[in-house]
């Protein structure tokens, strides 16, 4: 497959495809032979593409937007702030869209994710005027124990700023589970509650639980949404050469096949890191599993920042292991942007290559000379583009990501839609929890 543009997103896979000095290499003609081994997800796509199924590939075509609008606006009309309580699925792709397309505009409501329960942290909740402020939590099960304790341990200043009465009109939930901690808190305090959708936290971006705080910091979700909806299009062509997640996702395969299964994502642009951010629990929690024939599978996903990492992962990249993939994530426009050098001081030699020059020149360069060294080296890379704040390329790169999981879940034989071990240590957590009475008992 040749470089190509899917509407405002710019897939480059050719570096997938390049010669390896050990015949380590992968072809689009070994991708094409992956074909048949598809098959299963091809007939699973056609259910969730149907209007009574709730999926991720459908989610841009059943979200509700005008009743997320309308709770936005609402917000917004009341509250300053918004912070958010919740974790993994329930946070970082909200805080995704909100950290990428979110209006930078002082007068938008601010918008603040608290994804950990670390209480150096939750301490700046202290200083927060509550009056001014919505508690938005969401957790699918509504028994997140760390989501729980966010908003248990800030209920008592809420009491006491708001009253009682008052709790519930400061205060949403998103849940679904009618039997959780979560749900039964909101009929005792009287808080509004949200249907989450039945769908696994990590995929559910594209419905209220990534939307909602994400129109509410401006974002346009509109444009989301219609760039989600024309890649899952794209993403639902049976054809392997012709659908950009089939394609990509079996490259990944296949060269993990051939040992590179760490998979380094790295962004040219400071905000897409929240784009790795959500990424990472994607392919780890769905890839992360043992297989029918009791294999532990999975793809280790990593970022390094263009360029800071240049500096520090770049000669393992280059000359260390040949275990990894590098997707590059970049902004052409960038190009344009920052302040020129000035052209004095050009008798110092390091100083001569930089005169006239902007700072973004410098940045895209240094992109390029990146993937060019990678390449000539044999380290497979693919570049992913998209303009700054494109809302309908962030839609199109989600579903892509999104699929491209699946995908290889698929051809590794795993199921990329749970996650069984984390179950023990969440259990483990309350156990040793409830044994907690001095600060050494939590000492091995």
């Amino acid at each position: 497959m040749t470089a190509h543009a899917i509407s405002r997103l710019a897939i480059d896979d050719r570096n997938l495809f390049i010669h390896h000095p050990d015949g380590n290499a992968v072809s689009a003609a070994d991708v094409a032979a992956l074909s048949p081994r598809l098959e299963g997800l091809r007939a699973k796509i056609k259910t969730w593409q149907q209007a009574t199924q709730c999926s991720f590939l459908n989610l841009p075509a059943i979200t509700d937007l005008n009743e997320i609008k309308r709770q936005g606006q609402r917000i917004a009309r009341t509250f300053k702030r918004v912070v958010v309580f919740g974790i993994g699925g329930s946070s970082l792709g909200g805080e995704m869209l909100v950290r990428t397309l979110g209006d930078r505009d002082p007068k938008t409501v601010a918008v603040r994710f608290y994804d950990n329960v670390d209480p150096s942290t939750l301490d700046e909740l202290n200083r927060l005027d509550i009056k001014e402020t919505l508690f938005l939590v969401i957790s699918k099960s509504g028994n997140t124990a760390e989501t729980l304790a966010q908003f248990l341990t800030m209920l008592p200043r809420m009491e006491h700023a708001l009253g009682d009465d008052a709790v519930g009109q400061h205060s949403l939930f998103i849940t679904e589970n009618k039997q959780g901690a979560l749900y039964e808190l909101a009929q005792r305090l009287a808080v509004p509650t949200i249907v989450h959708p039945p769908i696994g936290g990590r995929y559910s971006v594209l419905s209220v639980v990534g939307l909602l705080p994400a129109y509410i910091a401006g974002v346009d979700i509109d444009g989301v949404m219609e760039g989600a909806r024309a890649m899952a299009r794209r993403c639902a062509d049976p054809d392997i050469l012709q659908n950009p997640a089939f394609y990509n996702g079996a490259a990944q395969y296949l060269h993990a096949e051939h040992g590179r299964t760490i998979s380094v994502v790295m962004p040219y642009a400071d905000n897409m890191r929240f784009i790795v951010n959500w990424f990472r629990q994607l392919w780890a929690e769905s890839l992360g599993k043992i297989d029918a024939q009791g294999r532990h599978r999975g793809l280790t996903p990593t970022e390094a920042h263009g360029v800071t990492d240049q500096h520090s992962q770049l000669q393992l990249l280059l000359e260390g292991p040949d275990d990894k993939l590098v997707t590059f994530l970049s902004n052409p426009s960038f190009r344009y942007l920052g302040l020129r050098i000035p052209m004095r001081f050009q008798d110092i030699p390091a100083i001569k290559a930089l005169a006239g020059h902007t700072i973004g020149e410098l940045f895209v360069s240094e992109l390029k000379a990146t993937r060019t060294t990678l390449t000539r080296r044999g380290r497979p890379n693919r570049t992913l583009t998209l303009l700054d704040h494109d809302a309908y390329a962030i839609g199109e790169l989600i579903v892509l990501l999104e699929m491209e999981t699946v995908v290889v879940a698929e051809l590794m034989g795993v199921d990329p839609f749970d996650q069984p071990a984390v179950e023990e240590s969440k259990t483990l957590t309350r156990e040793y929890l409830a044994c907690v009475t001095h600060a050494h008992d939590l000492e091995d």
